[in-house]
C-alpha cells in the first residue's frame, strides 16, 4: 500500500508514518482535504487506523484497512470529493451530491468550489468511515 499510515499508540498518542509520502504526489490543497477529514476522524475515533493512498492516477483515497471510503481531487480544473455512501442514510435528491448522475453506485461525487465546503460533508465522511471500519 502506498500512503501515509496514521495510527494510535497509547503511550505516544496519534502517530503518522510517512515512508510512502513521496508516492502520493499530493498538492498542498489535496493535503488540506486529507488533513480536514483525518482530523475529523481522529477527534471522534482517536485510535482509527487510516491510510492516505494514491490508488488511481486521478485521485487520492482515504482508507481504513483495505477499504477506501473517500476519494478526492482538488486542482484548478477539477474540484471534487467522492464518498462511499452505500449503507448510509443519504437521499438521492441530496443537493450536495448533484454532480453524481448514477445514484446506483457505491461512491457519490460532489463538486466543491472551495476548501471551506468540506465541513458540509463531515457527517457523510464519518459515516462512511464507520461503515468501512466495521466491514
Amino acid at each position: 500500500m502506498n500512503g501515509i499510515s496514521i495510527g494510535f499508540n497509547p503511550e505516544g498518542g496519534v502517530y503518522v508514518t510517512s515512508q510512502f509520502e513521496t508516492d502520493l504526489n499530493a498538492s498542498s490543497d489535496d493535503m488540506k482535504i486529507a488533513d480536514h477529514f483525518i482530523d475529523l476522524i481522529r477527534q471522534r475515533s482517536p485510535a482509527a487506523a487510516l491510510t492516505l493512498e494514491r490508488r488511481a492516477d486521478d485521485y487520492l483515497s482515504l482508507c481504513t484497512g483495505e477499504m477506501d471510503f473517500l476519494r478526492f481531487k482538488y486542482t484548478p480544473r477539477a474540484r471534487w470529493i467522492s464518498i462511499d455512501v452505500s449503507g448510509l442514510d443519504v437521499r438521492v435528491d441530496d443537493p450536495r451530491f448533484a454532480a453524481q448522475k448514477n445514484k446506483n453506485q457505491r461512491f457519490w461525487k460532489a463538486s466543491i468550489t472551495d476548501l471551506s465546503d468540506l465541513a458540509s460533508f463531515d457527517d457523510a465522511v464519518f459515516g462512511a468511515f464507520l461503515k468501512c471500519s466495521e466491514a
